[in-house]
């Protein structure tokens, strides 16, 4: 698979600013235990030297629905509350009000502010510096990422995406603020779809503003057959 970006893209100023944002907000990001910690850290490791666990596969939808990713016919269920993998891509600040064309960007912290012409000159050199504009982190893997930018949108998830604090570990696995984190909300049985929801709500608080008819996708929706196909 050509997505093979294990976490996200990220750099020691922009972990400190997330930082400092999540506590001048007073955010609650929770620590990854020591179980979520391993099983992220062996998601990880095969998404670095595979592309894709080889517990799930990628496969054509049909009716021109792009890719979707299902858990392998002959594979063990996923127990809820287990690590999918991290969604990765690349890190940085946009301006708040700044239209946002990428179908694969997530936005877990906003109403960021800068608090002087330095910061303004590291992260958005481009603008004067203005204490009262507002920015939001945006975690995009419109160029770069791994198999998670394949997971598609359902009013009924069977996947869901936590914020989770990556603390100092013996894993290889770089501290980090906030990473966002899918896990199996609910069991996954082979051959199932796996689903989460782009945004809390109805269907029309992600597909309304694009424009789009959304097409109604549930994890029984498509199944993958025991010769891999989608039927």
């Amino acid at each position: 698979m050509r997505y093979r970006l294990p976490r996200q893209v990220s750099n020691a100023e922009l972990d400190k600013l997330i930082s400092r944002e999540i506590k001048r907000q007073e955010i609650l990001i929770p620590k990854a235990s020591n179980k979520t910690l391993k099983e992220i850290a062996t998601v990880c490791r095969e998404i670095k030297e595979k592309g894709l666990p080889d517990h799930l596969i990628c496969k054509k939808l049909p009716k021109s629905l792009g890719h979707g990713i299902f858990l392998h016919p002959k594979a063990k269920p996923i127990e809820k509350g287990r690590v999918i993998g991290p969604y990765s891509g690349e890190l940085r600040l946009e301006a708040q009000n700044d239209p946002d064309d990428s179908d694969y960007a997530f936005a877990p912290l906003s109403e960021i502010v800068l608090v002087s012409k330095e910061e303004q000159a590291l992260f958005d050199p481009k603008r004067r510096f203005h204490p009262r504009r507002h920015y939001v982190l945006s975690l995009d893997a419109q160029d770069i990422g791994n198999f998670m930018r394949f997971v598609n949108h359902s009013e009924k998830p069977n996947v869901e995406a936590e914020f989770l604090r990556i603390p100092k570990n013996s894993l290889g696995l770089a501290p980090g603020p906030l990473d966002v984190i899918y896990m199996a909300k609910k069991k996954i049985y082979p051959g199932e779809q796996l689903l989460v929801s782009y945004e809390d709500g109805d269907e029309d608080s992600y597909w309304g503003p694009l424009g789009i008819e959304p097409y109604p996708l549930f994890p029984k929706t498509f199944r993958l057959s025991p010769s891999l196909e989608v039927v």
